[in-house]
């Protein structure tokens, strides 16, 4: 019951910035909202361990961080594969490759596996039963080692901000 209380003054306090009115009456509907629906989702989104309040607001940082750095690669991959695609010969050479995971949770998988299917030229397609490899396509696979090493300095940021 707590992390929903701390999630729903967090719901609360964002529903005041997108609102954009900030008193009593909209953080409140904010909170009593935010707490409907982390009830409704509470089964499709478990928690893996306890979350604290000190601790949601220490990862904001870092979630930002993660976010400026994940739209510098997402602008750098569309310069890339726009040269591609305008160059006058299509020199690609498309394969899949194999990624060995070093992020453990759910959460961690998800969002590099959908960090790597927003980056231009890549997409995810699997993760193994065990959870430990990404199967990625990406249109220039004639350096895996070269993508993934991109990848890992990705997934550094998603061990900081999400696990």
């Amino acid at each position: 019951m707590k992390r929903y209380l701390i999630f729903s003054v967090l719901f609360g306090a964002l529903w005041c910035g997108v609102h954009g009115i900030i008193d009593i009456q909209n953080f409140l509907f904010g909170m009593l909202l935010g707490f409907f629906v982390i009830v409704l989702l509470k089964n499709l989104y478990s928690f893996e361990e306890d979350v604290s309040f000190i601790k949601v607001i220490n990862k904001i940082p870092k979630k930002i961080l993660f976010f400026i750095v994940l739209t510098i690669e997402v602008i750098k991959a569309n310069i890339i594969l726009a040269k591609i695609v305008l160059s006058p010969r299509l020199n690609i050479t498309p394969g899949t490759i194999e990624y060995h995971l070093n992020v453990k949770t759910d959460t961690g998988i998800t969002v590099i596996a959908n960090t790597i299917s927003l980056t231009p030229g890549t997409i995810t397609l699997d993760v193994s039963t065990d959870k430990s490899m990404l199967y990625i396509h990406s249109i220039q696979a004639d350096e895996p080692s070269k993508i993934c090493g991109n990848i890992q300095k990705l997934e550094k940021y998603v061990l900081e901000a999400f696990e």
